[in-house]
């Protein structure tokens, strides 16, 4: 069941940023570059880019993967949902922060920009999945109480009749 425009909007209000504040800090951490000055663009540039990534189906992708390797509500399938969604997140996130961090903000050549591209996916995709799996419920949940729109059932696959 496809979630509706507008509680795909409050997941992503909420989910989003705790995962943009933490991505943020991982990727200005390893840039050596951490200060007030940075992180809040950073931060905000990462927490409008994560609520657009939520338009597109990236939830489908994870929960079609887990769902053939795991049964749904098991911790696997919480695990490898998780780990598909928080590489597309990490990998968008990565391609476009380290851009402005790199490029825009320090006007360093493209060579420096795919090191640091390189250098920074692993630790922020640590950061976005653990934040991802943390998280995840707990927003769910709460935009689905503000919307008040119930959350679909999880029987076996259709095709597995």
């Amino acid at each position: 069941m496809q979630k509706s425009k507008k509680l795909t909007a409050v997941y992503a209000l909420i989910m989003d940023l705790p995962l943009s504040i933490i991505v943020t800090l991982v990727a200005l951490l390893l840039g050596g570059n951490l200060s007030m000055s940075s992180f809040i663009p950073s931060c905000i540039l990462a927490y409008v880019v994560t609520f657009i990534l939520n338009f597109l189906p990236v939830g489908k992708w994870g929960f079609d993967f887990a769902i053939k390797h795991a049964q749904p509500g098991t911790l696997k399938f919480g695990l490898l949902i998780n780990m598909v969604i928080a590489f597309v997140f990490t990998l968008v996130l990565d391609l476009i922060m380290t851009y402005f961090g790199v490029v825009i903000t320090a006007h360093a050549p493209m060579s420096e920009y795919w090191k640091a591209v390189a250098g920074g996916f692993i630790p922020c995709y640590i950061a976005s999945f653990v934040v991802a799996f943390l998280w995840n419920n707990v927003a769910d949940k709460l935009s689905r109480q503000i919307c008040n729109e119930p959350a679909p059932e999880m029987g076996p696959p259709a095709d597995a009749k």
